[in-house]
């Protein structure tokens, strides 16, 4: 005979334990400090999706099934524009290209949750959550409560996005057409790139590709959005990382 799963814990919710729920409820609070961004950011969006005149359920769908942000507003960007599909889906995925080097840093954090845990939580991965993922992992050695804590981290995270998004919809057609399609698209390279901005070529990146993109707004078809995804990546990748001496100083006396 099969034996019976056990019974959930006292005081479990939904069939989670207290401990999980506390778990989640701290990745929450540990990201509540940049939700307003990603409210912000989702108003943007669908704002922007009303202003071009596509269906409003498309801005709530299109962020709960694509959950990236800049790459969302930069094909919405060259509909826009009537840009043809080719040019719409390279700049996307010139954009959403830093996701691999989120996956990378992230598999060791992954490696001990369940395949479905893996899956799920990687859907839910944005700049922020991977961000403060990496960065907390460490505080949570046990990996069913890391994997409830990042849970906490990302879920709410794109919910608030998602619901960002709804409310840009309806409130898009209070806000002047000339702010969305003058400043969503700046926005989108500052809200994608502030997050990594530790390093010197990360700050070049950010400016660099903030910079091209205004100076190119007129290019037919939204190219100033790739432009300066491609410029920002390559001339970025030129500044040389600022290291202390103090990084050395261990290794030389160890020697």
């Amino acid at each position: 005979m099969t034996p019976a799963p056990p019974p959930p814990a006292r005081g479990a919710f939904l069939r989670i334990g207290p401990q999980q729920w506390r778990d989640f409820w701290k990745g929450t609070a540990s990201i509540a400090p940049l939700m307003p961004g990603s409210v912000l950011f989702g108003l943007a969006f669908g704002a922007l999706v009303d202003v071009v005149g596509l269906p409003a359920w498309l801005a709530p769908y299109a962020s709960a099934t694509v959950t990236a942000g800049a790459s969302q507003i930069a094909i919405v960007e060259a509909l826009r524009q009537d840009a043809p599909a080719v040019i719409a889906i390279l700049t996307a995925l010139v954009i959403n290209a830093r996701l691999a080097l989120y996956s990378a840093a992230l598999a060791p954090v992954f490696s001990a949750f369940p395949r479905r845990w893996q899956l799920g939580l990687a859907y839910l991965m944005t700049d922020q959550s991977a961000a403060v993922s990496v960065l907390r992992a460490d505080q949570w050695p046990d990996p069913v409560r890391r994997r409830w804590f990042i849970l906490g981290v990302s879920g709410p995270f794109v919910l608030v996005w998602i619901l960002g998004t709804a409310a840009g919809v309806v409130l898009g057609p209070v806000i002047p057409d000339a702010w969305q399609i003058g400043f969503i698209v700046p926005l989108m390279f500052i809200a994608v790139m502030v997050p990594a901005l530790t390093t010197w070529p990360a700050v070049a990146a950010a400016a660099i590709s903030t910079a091209v993109v205004l100076i190119l707004k007129d290019l037919p078809y939204g190219l100033n959005v790739l432009v300066g995804a491609l410029a920002g990546i390559g001339l970025g990748a030129l500044v040389p990382s600022r290291r202390q001496p103090r990084d050395v100083e261990p290794l030389e006396e160890a020697q």
